[in-house]
């Protein structure tokens, strides 16, 4: 084949990729490799890549051009689509999100969309995690890899700390820290960290305005409640109802239920592993298969988005009652059956807007008259 007849062929696969298996919203076995090389090949012409930094750097670069030549370095080395790439870090002059300029549509390194925009991006709206390095390694370390930001969930500076401006790893200073198995503003802002720790990095790609989005899976829906629960003596249904009315008011059809473990029982228990994977109601695969959801140690995206599709919590807290979705709850862990509100009694909790299970299903414990906590609720 001469030269001319490789390009041809070459931009033919791109399209196909695309349509195929690139920008799509199919589920993934959360411990995959992407393919390296061609796949970085198939995407040269489409939108620009996001992805987390296989090395850990100090805070004190010195400057934002020096972390923008790490994420550069990390590309190239990686023979990533050639483009401009900036690290997502916020300084006291100018706030990350704006730093990726009039640049539109992301996606990970095995081709999974990031966000199409950064409204989307300030409004939380994230189809997957940036768990993918530049090399199309999925980082798997327990509860995710901490990644330096100083940024809010908005994409702002974070007033809690940016190591002074990123000149600094002392453990006296403070920086705002995100997580790559998060998604919404918890990949951003979950925590703070002293200025002589040893994290990751957010690199975007800058230079490309292509638009991205996730073709709906078909499955069952889980969703995050928009208002607040609490037990009481109705307990277990009582929760179900809730799930149930705000199913309802975002007009979902179908049965739903509270995915919570009850004394004696798990939350897996509650549900039908023989039917459909369960989908958030933007149509973003939660997990590759039914069973998945209550027994990986990742989910492919998080269940975070509200049963209206229009808000994407992050970092909220959700009662679970066991620490992994198929372990028994005890009176302990449960409020007593979730039907306890005294201060005196607790149950476990995890947080909307991450993926590794000892963060979306585990990781609190909350005192059972706590009136600022959700559910998930799982179509039957």
């Amino acid at each position: 084949m001469n030269e001319m007849g490789k390009f041809t062929f070459i931009g033919a696969v791109v399209a196909i990729v695309v349509i195929l298996g690139g920008v799509d919203g199919r589920a993934q076995d959360s411990k995959q490799k992407a393919m390296p090389g061609i796949r970085h090949l198939l995407l040269a012409s489409q939108p620009n890549i996001v992805f987390v930094t296989s090395s850990v750097f100090k805070p004190n670069f010195g400057s934002l051009a020096v972390a923008d030549q790490a994420c550069q370095a990390h590309a190239e080395f990686a023979h990533l689509p050639k483009n401009t790439y900036k690290a997502w870090l916020s300084t006291t002059t100018v706030n990350a999100i704006d730093r990726l300029g009039t640049a539109r549509g992301w996606v990970r390194v095995d081709g999974k969309p990031f966000a199409d925009t950064t409204d989307d991006i300030a409004a939380q709206k994230i189809y997957y995690p940036i768990r993918v390095d530049e090399n199309g390694n999925f980082d798997n370390s327990a509860g995710g890899s901490p990644v330096w930001t100083g940024t809010w969930n908005n994409g702002t500076l974070h007033p809690s700390g940016n190591c002074l401006d990123w000149t600094s790893a002392s453990n006296a200073d403070q920086g705002v820290n995100g997580r790559d198995d998060a998604i919404a503003g918890t990949l951003s802002s979950s925590g703070n960290s002293a200025c002589d720790s040893s994290y990751r990095l957010y690199c975007f790609g800058v230079d490309r305005k292509v638009p991205v989005s996730v073709k709906p899976a078909t499955g069952r829906i889980a969703f995050v409640t928009m208002q607040f629960w609490g037990p009481n003596t109705a307990g277990l249904a009582d929760a179900d109802q809730l799930c149930t009315d705000e199913a309802a008011y975002a007009n979902l059809s179908g049965t739903f239920k509270a995915m919570l473990a009850t004394d004696g029982a798990s939350a897996a228990s509650r549900f039908n592993m023989n039917g459909l994977p369960w989908v958030r109601p933007d149509g973003v695969p939660i997990a590759s298969t039914a069973a998945e959801l209550f027994s990986a140690d990742f989910l492919n995206s998080a269940i975070n988005l509200t049963a209206d599709g229009q808000e994407y919590l992050a970092n909220s807290g959700v009662w679970t009652g066991a620490n992994s979705p198929s372990t028994a709850g005890d009176p302990g862990t449960t409020c007593k059956n979730w039907t306890s509100n005294l201060d005196t009694d607790w149950a476990e909790t995890g947080s909307a807007g991450f993926t590794h299970v000892n963060s979306f299903f585990a990781g609190g414990f909350n005192k059972c008259n706590g009136g600022v906590i959700h559910l998930y609720c799982l179509q039957e």
